[in-house]
C-alpha cells in the first residue's frame, strides 16, 4: 500500500487522539469489533456492532467528530440492525488515507470499496453534517446500493452554508487557535458534551489535518434523481443555515422525502437529542 498521508501534525497529537478515542469507545453500549477495510484510497476504520444477522445500517459521522460519536445511538439501532459506524476516510480519525479523494465520483468509488470489504450488497445509511452530504452523494451515484437514507443537518447539500464559511474559513486559513475554538463553540451552541468527545474535538481542532473535498450544494436536476426514501432531520438550533430554507428546497426537489425540525438540538442532533432522533430514525426505517 502507498505511504499514508499525514492526518495529525505530530506523533504526540496522534497518540493523544487515539487515547481519547479509546476512552470514548468505553462508552459504546454494545459489544463491538474494530475493522480495517482496504480501499483504493487507504484503510477505512469501522466499528461493527449489533446482531451479525441484522440488516446493515451504515453511519457516516460529521466532520470534526469520528465514528465513535454514534455511541448515544448504538444501543437503539443495535436492537434491530448490524451497525457499521465508519471513520470517513480523509477526515481526522482512525482511518489511514493513502490517496486523496478529489471528486464526488471518487467519494462514491470509496463507498463501493467499503461495501465490498464489508460484503454489503446494499444498506441503510444515516449521516450527519459532512456525513449527510456523503450519504446523499451515495444515494445519487449508487442508487441500487442504498435502501433508505437519513440526513441529519447535511453540510451544504440543499442550501449554501455561508455562516460556516464565515466562522471556519478564516480560522483554518490562518490556523488561529482562538478563531478555531470560537468556530467550534459557535456550531456546538453550548450543549453539554462528554469529556472524551470534547477532547477528541479539541485535538482535531488543534492538530488535525483533514483531506477531503468540501461539501457542496446539489443541483436541482441531481436532487430530482434521488429516488431513495429520505428522512431529513435538522436541529432547531442549527446555525450553518436556516433549517426552514433547507427543508423547503429539499421537499420541493427530492421525490420521496420526509423532513422534520428537532427541538432542542444543534448541528449534531444525533448527539444532543439522541433519544428523539433515535425514535424518528427507527420509525422511518422500520415502519415507513
Amino acid at each position: 500500500m502507498s505511504k499514508s498521508i499525514r492526518i495529525f501534525k505530530t506523533p504526540e497529537a496522534e497518540a493523544q487522539y487515539h487515547a481519547a478515542y479509546q476512552a470514548a469507545l468505553e462508552l459504546w453500549p454494545l459489544p463491538y469489533r474494530e475493522l480495517y477495510i482496504p480501499t483504493r484510497f487507504g484503510l477505512t476504520h469501522v466499528i461493527a456492532s449489533g446482531p451479525e444477522e441484522g440488516s446493515p445500517l451504515v453511519l457516516f459521522h460529521p466532520a470534526g467528530s469520528p465514528a465513535v460519536i454514534w455511541y448515544r445511538n448504538a444501543a437503539a439501532f443495535g436492537q434491530h440492525f448490524r451497525i457499521y459506524a465508519v471513520d470517513v476516510i480523509g477526515e481526522v480519525n482512525k482511518s489511514v488515507l493513502t490517496v486523496p479523494i478529489r471528486t464526488r465520483q471518487e467519494l462514491a468509488d470509496w463507498v463501493v470499496d467499503l461495501f465490498g470489504g464489508l460484503k454489503l450488497e446494499s444498506a441503510l445509511i444515516v449521516g450527519n453534517s459532512f456525513g449527510g452530504f456523503l450519504t446523499l452523494n451515495t444515494a445519487l451515484y449508487l442508487p441500487d446500493r442504498v435502501e433508505k437514507i437519513v440526513l441529519i443537518s447535511p453540510a451544504a447539500t440543499f442550501v449554501p452554508m455561508w455562516a460556516w464559511y464565515w466562522y471556519f474559513f478564516p480560522a483554518y486559513l490562518i490556523r488561529s487557535k482562538f478563531l478555531l475554538k470560537r468556530a467550534y463553540d459557535w456550531i456546538w451552541q453550548g450543549f453539554p458534551i462528554d469529556d472524551c468527545i470534547a477532547q477528541i474535538r479539541a485535538i482535531t481542532r488543534a492538530s488535525g489535518i483533514p483531506h477531503h473535498i468540501p461539501p457542496s450544494v446539489f443541483r436541482d436536476e441531481e436532487l430530482r434523481k434521488v429516488k431513495t426514501p429520505t428522512l431529513l432531520l435538522i436541529g432547531d438550533q442549527e446555525v450553518i443555515y436556516k433549517p426552514e430554507r433547507a427543508i423547503r428546497r429539499a421537499a420541493r426537489l427530492v421525490p420521496h422525502l420526509k423532513a422534520e425540525i428537532i427541538r432542542n438540538a444543534n448541528h449534531n442532533a444525533e448527539y444532543t437529542a439522541a433519544e428523539e432522533v433515535n425514535k424518528k430514525i427507527l420509525s422511518f426505517i422500520i415502519e415507513s
